[in-house]
């Protein structure tokens, strides 16, 4: 698996690429990198294309400010440039923070993707339309807590939160000392992310929209705002494809690799085979668009 440097107008940015074919490309989970999605890379780069950038603040992108303010689409810049390395319409697959991206970038490159994976995207924003109030009171306490720590400048303390919510009570204390110190490194831009989320406006019939085949993933033992989230996007994406891990906790990237291989290959090879091919029709230069059977081909 090779790791490149890719100079872009918004400066340096950083991803690994391995195998070759059909592209898919990876947006990992807050705190993370793309370091998360090796496993997963390592098993579906036998027959793609797979690449998975660092966003920002993560990974060997340089450090997020403290205070600094994260645009809505900001994170869209590495997503772009990867498309063009591509070369070709992607698909794309995104997990918890990095399923929020990957969702504005469905929007903002919907010709560019050819099929889309969220794996318990935390558009948590949509819980405060949904009427949730126990969801939103849950994830809004935890950011609330996370900005504190941060603004007091107890970073570790930040981390240890995060962690403790989304993997359970004794995970801080199970990881190495170079897992923690990436957390620690990356909890201001975590808050930024929370800021982002509290800032968030109502966007779900704009989600309604995509018309980008997506399959949502959801583990069965999950945090229950994580689970409302994907239960509210089946809802209005009637069309999407659910597939739900039943021991899996919302990191099944890195708990279930196989699993979550398996599940976007399946996909793929489903959104490829039905994907609509352009047939040069020879008169007047006109194409018409019609469906093809296609098969589907650690650091």
């Amino acid at each position: 698996m090779i790791y490149h440097r890719l100079q872009t107008s918004e400066g340096v940015r950083f991803y690994r690429e391995a195998g070759a074919g059909e592209p898919i490309v990876f947006l990992h989970c807050s705190s993370g990198s793309s370091g998360a999605w090796v496993p997963v890379m390592s098993q579906l780069g036998r027959d793609f294309g797979v690449l998975a950038p660092d966003l920002l603040g993560y990974g060997r992108s340089a450090p997020w400010p403290r205070d600094a303010v994260l645009a809505p689409d900001q994170e869209l810049g590495i997503v772009e440039a990867l498309l063009d390395v591509a070369g070709r319409p992607v698909h794309l697959v995104g997990h918890s923070y990095g399923g929020t991206v990957a969702l504005s970038a469905a929007r903002r490159f919907p010709r560019r993707v050819t099929s889309l994976t969220l794996i318990e995207p935390v558009a948590f924003h949509l819980l405060r339309r949904a009427d949730e109030p126990d969801g939103w009171r849950e994830i809004a306490a935890l950011a609330e807590r996370h900005l504190a720590f941060v603004g007091e400048g107890r970073y570790a303390a930040a981390a240890d939160a995060f962690v403790t919510y989304w993997t359970g009570p004794n995970a801080w204390q199970q990881m190495s000392d170079a897992a923690r110190d990436s957390v620690v490194r990356s909890a201001a831009k975590v808050a930024a992310e929370w800021r982002l989320m509290f800032a968030a406006e109502d966007d779900l019939d704009a989600i309604a929209g995509i018309e980008t085949q997506t399959l949502l993933v959801c583990g069965g033992r999950t945090r229950a705002p994580a689970r409302r989230v994907v239960e509210i996007l089946r809802q209005a994406l009637p069309r999407a494809r659910y597939h739900e891990i039943a021991d899996a906790g919302h990191m099944s990237p890195l708990t279930h690799p196989a699993h979550i291989a398996d599940a976007i290959e399946d996909h793929v090879g489903t959104s490829t085979a039905s994907r609509p091919i352009p047939i040069d029709t020879g008169v007047g230069g006109e194409e018409l668009w019609t469906l093809a059977i296609v098969p589907a081909s650690q650091e």
